[in-house]
């Protein structure tokens, strides 16, 4: 009985070990470039980053898989940051539809954005 259970747990240490062959997100570089814009913000400007974000939302979808949290928030700031405040608040938009949990997030930045442009008039 007692090696009934030690290859039952060897079996399960195992399969637990093993990672799925499908993701629920494509994540591509999203992570790196995240990274990036923290640790070598010189390496990763926003027009880079923002080329590079897109390809990774096109790939995602053609694998039919899910644009990963924070993806749209982290484009609508890099259009942000290149003066296009249009193109950001479409990308905040989308994260808030997309991951309800974010929408006190990005209604916060949506509301910083109109306030910051209201002032610049």
């Amino acid at each position: 009985m007692k090696n009934i259970v030690a290859a039952l747990c060897v079996a399960l240490a195992l399969v637990g070990c093993t990672t799925p062959s499908s993701s629920l997100y494509s994540w591509g570089s999203y992570p790196q470039q995240n990274y990036l814009m923290y640790s070598q913000p010189e390496k990763a400007s926003p027009a880079a980053q923002i080329l590079k974000l897109e390809a990774e939302i096109e790939r995602a979808k053609g694998k039919n898989l899910a644009v990963p949290p924070g993806l749209y928030a982290h484009l609508g700031l890099m259009y942000f940051q290149e003066n296009q405040p249009a193109q950001a608040a479409e990308y905040f938009q989308l994260e808030r539809q997309v991951y309800p949990e974010s929408t006190v997030m990005m209604d916060r930045l949506l509301k910083k954005m109109n306030v910051s442009a209201g002032q610049a008039k």
